[in-house]
């Protein structure tokens, strides 16, 4: 359904975002 496909996506762009907040805590 398109609700699932959507909250993949909004999970796979916080999954993201968090990455680049360790990325940038690292550096």
């Amino acid at each position: 359904t398109a609700t699932k496909f959507i909250a993949k996506t909004t999970q796979r762009e916080i999954i993201v975002r968090d990455a680049n907040r360790f990325h940038h805590f690292k550096d």
